[in-house]
């Protein structure tokens, strides 16, 4: 088993013994900062897999809030139909589009769309597990203020 630290003088740990865990092996290795080597690709296809799907989670339920303060604020000003059918339709492609976008980004992010280095696809998934699972209070007080 190889052990080595990432920067010296940091507490996380990479290691070759992760190589054929399950992701809830995965997980709870990384609850003490210790990650599979970059050589353990089935290891972070499995913490990739995970990470985009708990962060698109997270931006539809924001998506979904924003969605619907949109629909009360436009139910609120009390149009008649034909404007608020035409202010609607607006609103659903403004969504659309933001919608897209923020699901190219995070296939990009994760390493599902273009090419983008090891490393970076590593960091984001390290950096959404601290924010996600170490930290979940300080995500959760932060997703209001995003939307």
């Amino acid at each position: 088993m190889q052990v080595r630290p990432a920067i010296a003088g940091t507490a996380t740990v990479y290691t070759d013994a992760l190589a054929d865990a399950t992701l809830e092996e995965l997980l709870e290795a990384a609850a003490d900062d210790c990650w599979p080597n970059n050589e353990c690709d089935a290891a972070w296809a499995l913490l990739r897999n995970w990470a985009i799907q708990t962060e698109t989670l997270a931006v539809d339920v924001a998506e979904n809030a924003a969605w619907e303060r949109t629909m009360n604020e436009l139910a609120a000003q009390g149009l008649p139909y034909t404007d608020w059918v035409a202010a609607r339709g607006e609103a659903l492609r403004d969504r659309l589009r933001a919608r897209k976008l923020a699901q190219a980004n995070l296939r990009y992010k994760y390493g599902y769309r273009g090419n983008r280095r090891w490393g970076l696809k590593a960091k984001a998934v390290r950096d959404l597990y601290r924010e996600a699972v170490l930290r979940p209070s300080s995500a959760a007080a932060a997703a209001p203020a995003a939307a």
